[in-house]
Order: C-alpha cells, then sequence, then structure tokens
C-alpha cells in the first residue's frame, strides 16, 4: 500500500469551496493526523515537529480549509548542504514537502491551491524551489509539471528522508 490517492488522469474534479492559508497552532493536530494517515507513527510528535515548523522563518505550513475543517496540508522547508553531505545530496534551497490531502477531498484542486500558495511564499525568497516525488505518484509528478518543474536527477539523497534509490525524481522549477 502506497498511501496515495489512486491515479485517475483526466477524473473531473468535485466542486468544494476551499480557502487556503497560513497553519496557526490551532490547525497542527488536524495537520498531524494527516501526515500519520500516510507515514505512521505518532500524530503527538508530528505535532510537536510542526510547531517547531511554525517557529521557524525558513519554513511554512500551508493548510487548506473547507469551514473549520483542514483537509490539507502542505509544507516549505530549507535545505541547506553541508561539507559532510555526500556528493549525491539534494542541492540547497527551498523544498515544498508533504502534500497530503484528506481522502474524502482528493480530486477537488485543494492540492493545486496549496502547491500554488506554497510557492507564492518561496517566490518571496528565493528564484526557484525543489520537491522530490514518488515516481508511482502519478498524481504528484502531473501537478508539479502544470508548475513548471522539470527532473533535476532520479540519484539523489536527503538528509532525514527515508529515500529507497531508484523509486524519487528530485524536480525543480525556476521562479
Amino acid at each position: 500500500m502506497s498511501g496515495f490517492a489512486e491515479y485517475q488522469p483526466g477524473v473531473g474534479r468535485q466542486a468544494v469551496e476551499v480557502g487556503v492559508r497560513p497553519a496557526v497552532p490551532a490547525d497542527l493536530q488536524a495537520c498531524a493526523e494527516l501526515i500519520v494517515t500516510r507515514t505512521g507513527g505518532s500524530a503527538a510528535e508530528r505535532r510537536n515537529r510542526l510547531h517547531a515548523d511554525l517557529e521557524d522563518p525558513e519554513r511554512y505550513i500551508a493548510v487548506a480549509v473547507v469551514g473549520d475543517e483542514v483537509v490539507g496540508y502542505g509544507g516549505v522547508i530549507h535545505h541547506e548542504l553541508s561539507p559532510a553531505d555526500p556528493p549525491t545530496t539534494a542541492p540547497t534551497g527551498y523544498y515544498l514537502i508533504g502534500l497530503i490531502v484528506s481522502p474524502d477531498r482528493r480530486r477537488s484542486g485543494i492540492g493545486e491551491l496549496l502547491t500554488r500558495d506554497r510557492i507564492r511564499w518561496v517566490t518571496e525568497r528565493a528564484g526557484e524551489v525543489y520537491t522530490f516525488v514518488n515516481l508511482s505518484n502519478g498524481a504528484i509528478r502531473d501537478l508539479h509539471e502544470n508548475f513548471g518543474f522539470t527532473e533535476v536527477t532520479r540519484d539523489f539523497v536527503f538528509p532525514g528522508a527515508p529515500l529507497e534509490p531508484g523509486t524519487c525524481v528530485l524536480l525543480r522549477a525556476g521562479l
């Protein structure tokens, strides 16, 4: 089980009123619960890490809301290469990470809205943005291609990310 939505290119979007905004502390429990639906683990631990992200000016958390319900999450982090990193380590820059939409809200454009908002945030700080995606997740690959992301490499590592060799692709977009 991959945790990704079934890829259905061409399937019509569901109409839904959704807002996207920066996360606030009250959103973090819902974000943590979304994350553990895909990754497993402890929602409390995830919430604590998200709280630290809110405090870090080099990180950003966007949430999608329908009414008062958080239905999507996406983050941005700044990664800095270290001299001790292996030569295949992903380059220094801002990275879109962790795009997750509630299963019952997928196919409504929420991932696109969250991606647009996160790119807006990065545009205020840099001239390019990176992400890495699982090769088996066709929906997320198409989404990023629509934003102008192109492949950099499939031979890379990212500190702290449990990437299996040959399963992910590093993407970059100019802003």
